[in-house]
C-alpha cells in the first residue's frame, strides 16, 4: 500500500525527458551523497503529449524514485505570448466539460501505473501568471476549487488509488490583495493528501527583488497551510536560490537549518535545477555544491523514517 512507504525527502526538477531525468538523478545522488527520491515532471495539457509515458514512469518507481506530475491547464507560450491571456483554458471551460476526454485519457493512463505519484494540478493559483490563477481569465477562488475538485471526481470515477494529490499555492499572493490570499483556493481536507508552496529567492536579478532567506519566502506560506490543516505532510514544490546578491552557499546551508529547525511539517523539499531566468542549479557555483552535500544529510536524517501521507 501507498501509506506504508517511507516518505520521500529530496527532489529535483531537471529539465529533461523522463529517461534523462533518471540518469541525472543517478548523477545528482552520487554528487550529493544522498539519493535523489522525487524527480518532478512538468506536463502541459495543451502540449500535444495526451499520453503518459507509462513505461517511463514505471522505471521511475522501479529505480525507488517517485514522479511528481506538475499538471498544468494551458498552451507553452510563446516567448512573446502572455500566459495568462489564455481563455480557452480558464476555470470556466474546465468546469464546461471542454477537456473531460483529455482528464479522463489521463485517469486511465495513471491507473496502468503500479506505484506511488505525487499528481500537483493547477499550481501557485495565487499567482497571476497562469490562465487558472484566480486574478486572470475572469476566474475566481470558488471557482478553483469547484474546479479542482471537478477534476478529482472523474478520477474518483476511475477507481485510481495511487495518486497523492499535491495542492501547492506560491509562498506569496499575487497580487497580495485580500481576495487572492491562499487560504480562499483551499479545496478541503478530502480533497487534498499533501499541501505544499512553492518560493524563490530571487536576490538582485530583477528589477525591485532583493535576497531574501528561506524563512523569509516561506514563513507566512507555512503558517497558513498549517492553520488550514494540523495534520497533512508538507512539502516545498519548488525552490532556488539566484547567485546574484548574496552568498548562495551560505543561503543553502541556512535553508537546511530552517527545514530542520523552523519548519518541522515539511517532509519533502523539490529544488528547482534548472539555468533558467538565472541559474538556480546545485552546480552554479563551487559554494553551492559544497553547501548541498555538507547540509543536505543532516536534514534528512531529522525527517528519517515518517511514513508516506496519503488519503484512501
Amino acid at each position: 500500500m501507498v501509506s506504508d512507504l517511507i516518505e520521500p525527502r529530496v527532489g529535483l526538477y531537471l529539465p529533461d525527458d523522463v529517461h534523462s531525468a533518471m540518469e541525472g538523478a543517478f548523477q545528482y545522488t552520487q554528487l550529493l551523497g544522498e539519493r535523489v527520491q522525487i524527480l518532478s515532471f512538468y506536463v502541459a495539457w495543451g502540449s500535444g503529449r495526451r499520453n503518459l509515458d507509462i513505461s517511463g514512469f514505471q522505471e521511475v518507481l522501479r529505480r525507488g524514485c517517485i514522479p511528481m506530475i506538475t499538471w498544468e491547464p494551458w498552451q507553452w507560450p510563446l516567448e512573446d505570448a502572455r500566459p495568462e491571456d489564455q481563455p480557452d483554458f480558464s476555470l470556466s471551460e474546465i468546469l464546461k466539460g471542454k477537456y473531460d476526454d483529455y482528464i479522463r485519457s489521463w485517469a486511465r493512463d495513471l491507473k496502468q501505473i503500479s506505484g506511488p505519484i505525487f499528481l500537483r494540478p493547477m499550481h501557485e493559483m495565487n499567482g497571476n501568471w497562469y490562465p487558472w490563477c484566480g486574478k486572470v481569465n475572469g476566474n475566481r477562488p470558488e471557482e478553483y476549487i469547484e474546479t479542482w475538485r471537478y477534476i478529482r471526481s472523474i478520477f474518483r470515477e476511475a477507481q485510481i488509488c495511487q495518486l497523492i494529490w499535491v495542492w501547492s499555492p506560491y509562498a506569496h499572493s499575487v497580487p497580495k490583495e485580500s481576495d487572492n490570499e491562499v487560504w480562499r483556493y483551499y479545496p478541503g481536507d478530502k480533497e487534498v493528501d499533501w499541501l505544499a508552496l512553492d518560493g524563490y529567492n530571487w536576490g538582485e536579478t530583477r528589477d525591485g527583488s532583493t535576497w531574501q532567506s528561506f524563512e523569509e519566502i516561506f514563513k507566512e506560506g507555512y503558517e497558513t497551510l498549517t492553520e488550514l490543516d494540523s495534520e497533512k505532510p508538507l512539502m516545498v514544490g519548488e525552490v532556488g536560490c539566484a547567485e546574484d546578491g548574496g552568498n548562495k552557499g551560505k543561503w543553502i546551508e541556512e535553508a537546511f537549518q530552517s527545514l530542520g529547525q523552523r519548519f518541522p511539517r515539511i517532509r519533502a523539499c523539490i529544488w528547482f535545477n534548472v539555468n533558467k531566468e538565472c541559474d538556480w542549479r546545485i552546480e552554479s557555483s563551487p559554494r553551492s555544491i559544497k553547501a548541498f552535500k555538507e547540509n543536505i544529510r543532516a536534514w534528512t536524517f531529522l525527517n528519517s523514517n515518517k511514513k508516506l501521507g496519503v488519503l484512501h
